[in-house]
């Protein structure tokens, strides 16, 4: 991978001058005294106005775990664990003077509206404090870059990061510390019960439960068309059974099987049961793969050398939605396949997400719709005939009954399809996972209950050397998108925090890009650990001592995630790098097991992960959070709030949302939306893409979007240089 340098800035602004301006003095004036106190504005968003503990044993265990939680009871504005050692380690005194604003912004806002009097460093949303710095109300960090070496270093070795941050392209100025919630990491996988997958496909003999259900009542019309070759063969680069390297497996459709989905709709009738298409499937997976699957059938879907594709994942769904007595032992509610964590528009569109099981890329990544097209090109998922196709699918899948029926409706989701031992398949956060494998209810429903995280099937995609939308130049791979891009949070320093504050300020944000403070933020005091290291995705991350994990299973539940926020005091949306270890280590083992599998086949290529980094080929890049927008085309991209904000595409604003309309009841159904954009569902994906770019200013706002990032890349062109 390529290495990254800055050239060297023009400043318009003297050292010495702005060394004045800034410190009262000289370079030896960015000092701070023991003891210099910050009044910081710092909450997590949503976090709760009192934590409280219900259970005294609990209690009791935080206090014999020597204070590290304080054994006391927190309340917004109380300091934790972690903000107690930094003051410590940098020798300085926080005050939270965090007013308990709801959100991130009202908390901002508020502070802007006292001219942020009182306040030295604030959270904030990315779009308001770049504002706000323009005017000289936030402070250019740029300016003290030389102050900030770890930051720099950071900044220096990862210029997309850098880029997303820019407020002046002129200048170079910029005025957030920027936050990952996990950087380059993967954070949400493909779920799927192992459990349920080696009842179904593995063991001696013939498939032969008790009861099953007959296929036509489950499913209703076989409308899912085949997405994968019907004949011929395939050549899928996997991992070794153990994971030790690489090798290729051929996969067979020249065989009486054929694609498993088109054998399905020429032999599966209405009376056909659960029973005969698991026997089906199993006879489809050894005649396609010869064996090439691992130890047992269900590695195809979970082991090192797991290869399958959409198709098959139909067909086990099929499998799985006509065995509920099979599955369950009871016979009572049908069991689910596929389905979204929550309603909510940010939990649905996780099942938008499964349109990559198709190929279509954008609903991945951070930047939740917007990607890059082999050529450079800035590509919205929305109008992009891939994820409209991809909709359609899912369409299908849902007329299957395939996926749940009411997803749009039911409330707690995920806790009701494992609590009560009916789902199948989530595409959620690892730690999802464990919250339901070592969840009691959901063990007395089924002991030996297991979700883990699979590897990513097998899609045509486009590599970066193909035409985007030209289906016949795909090539056939594994594929994940980073989501890990610069979060629209951050925190900034507001133009009130002058002298020894200033100077306490900026070495406390650099301090968060240092290793040791990092590891801080990321895993808590010393006290957390053990002094080990485990290796995860080929870094030595520190060991979280048998302690600590017990505490963080007792007091949340397994939610540790939301335990590390609220009363360790570290993950909160403030400037630095979140590690993804601290959750790896807090999975189950067969969590573990699956993160595990997926790292190492994208460390070793069988699965491609978007880069952070700009590269000759921008199809693995990252797509910049934030873009560089002048006013006025900050005033034309309103006028597409449909765009912009959600519209028509997000339920939480408008009621509905256009494509969960599409997956339920599909093209050209009668469904009457009272949209003065769209007021009835399009004929085709052609015409819902055609509304998109004409109707609902999708051209317009795409041209925009890409001269704001040909911004960032002149810019870059010009400021920065590389090195082999």
């Amino acid at each position: 991978m390529r290495k990254f340098k800055f050239v060297v800035f023009v400043l318009l602004v003297s050292f010495f001058a702005f060394a004045l301006a800034a410190c009262d003095g000289g370079k030896d004036s960015m000092e701070y005294t023991e003891g210099t106190e910050l009044k910081l504005a710092v909450a997590h968003n949503n976090m709760k106005t009192t934590i409280t503990f219900e259970d005294t044993s609990i209690l009791s265990n935080i206090q014999e775990y020597g204070g590290l939680a304080n054994g006391k009871t927190y309340s917004q504005g109380d300091l934790k664990p972690v903000w107690e050692e930094l003051e410590k380690r940098l020798k300085v005194s926080f005050e939270n003077v965090y007013s308990g604003q709801s959100s991130v912004k009202k908390e901002y806002d508020y502070w802007k509206s006292l001219n942020f009097d009182g306040v030295d460093v604030v959270v904030g949303n990315a779009d308001d404090i770049s504002e706000d710095g323009k005017l000289g109300k936030i402070v250019n960090l740029a300016d003290y870059l030389d102050y900030m070496p770890n930051l720099k270093k950071f900044l220096e070795e990862n210029p997309i990061v850098y880029l997303s941050l820019l407020s002046n392209l002129e200048t170079g100025a910029f005025y957030y510390a920027p936050y990952f919630d996990g950087y380059d990491d993967i954070e949400k996988y493909y779920l799927m019960r192992t459990d349920w997958l080696e009842k179904l496909l593995d063991g001696e003999g013939a498939f032969t439960a008790a009861q099953s259900d007959k296929f036509g009542d489950i499913c209703g019309e076989q409308v899912y068309t085949p997405y994968m070759p019907t004949s011929g063969q395939l050549q899928i680069l996997s991992l070794k059974a153990d994971g030790s390297g690489t090798e290729t497996i051929t996969k067979n459709y020249n065989t009486d099987y054929g694609n498993i989905i088109e054998y399905m709709q020429t032999h599966v009738t209405a009376d056909t049961d659960g029973v005969e298409l698991v026997n089906m499937f199993r006879n489809y997976i050894d005649a396609a793969y010869g064996g090439y699957y691992g130890t047992k059938r269900s590695d195809l879907f979970k082991g090192y050398n797991a290869c399958w594709d959409a198709d098959e994942l139909v067909a086990l769904l099929r499998c799985v939605v006509t065995n509920t007595y099979a599955l369950t032992g009871q016979n009572t509610d049908k069991v689910v396949g596929i389905f979204p964590r929550e309603k909510t528009a940010n939990r649905t569109s996780d099942l938008f997400s499964l349109t990559s099981l198709f190929g279509a890329r954008g609903y991945e990544s951070r930047n939740s719709y917007l990607y890059f097209d082999g050529q450079g090109r800035l590509v919205d998922a929305r109008g992009d005939e891939l994820f409209v196709e991809g909709i359609n699918k899912l369409n299908q899948l849902f007329a299957e009954k395939l996926i749940l029926q009411n997803f749009d409706t039911m409330d707690s989701i995920y806790k009701i399809m494992y609590q009560q031992n009916k789902g199948f398949m989530i595409y959620d956060y690892c730690q999802t996972q464990t919250l339901y494998n070592e969840d009691p209810t959901t063990l007395e429903k089924e002991p030996n209950f297991n979700l883990a995280p699979v590897i990513n099937p097998v899609a045509k995609v486009y590599d970066g050397t193909n035409i985007v939308n030209q289906k016949d130049e795909g090539v056939w791979m594994r594929f994940t998108e980073s989501w890990r891009s610069v979060k629209t949070n951050g925190w900034c320093i507001t133009s009130n925090c002058t002298g020894e504050a200033l100077a306490a300020a900026i070495a406390l944000f650099d301090y968060m890009y240092s290793p040791e403070g990092n590891i801080l933020m990321s895993y808590g005091p010393d006290e957390w650990r053990t002094g080990e290291t485990i290796p995860y995705k080929g870094e030595q991350i520190p060991e979280l001592n048998q302690k600590a994990l017990d505490e963080l299973w007792d007091l949340a539940g397994g939610n540790y995630t939301n335990y590390a926020r609220m009363y360790l005091g570290s993950t909160l949306p403030v400037g630095f790098i979140k590690s993804q270890g601290m959750e790896y280590q807090c999975t189950t083992e067969g969590g573990k097991k699956g993160a595990e599998i997926v790292g190492v086949a994208i460390a070793k290529g069988v699965i491609k992960h978007v880069s952070p980094d700009i590269q000759d080929n921008l199809f693995y890049t990252m797509v910049p959070t934030i873009l560089p927008t002048e006013a006025e085309e900050d005033l034309l991209l309103s006028n597409f709030g449909a765009l912009e904000s959600g519209g028509i595409y997000s339920r939480e604003s408008s009621g509905y949302n256009v494509y969960v309309e599409v997956i339920k009841y599909g093209f050209g159904s009668d469904v009457q939306l009272s949209n003065t954009f769209l007021t009835q569902m399009p004929k085709s994906a052609s015409e819902m893409i055609q509304k998109h770019k004409s109707n609902l200013g999708g051209a317009t706002y795409l041209f925009i979007m890409q001269g704001a990032w040909n911004k960032l890349y002149n810019y870059y062109q010009e400021h920065m240089n590389s090195q082999e």
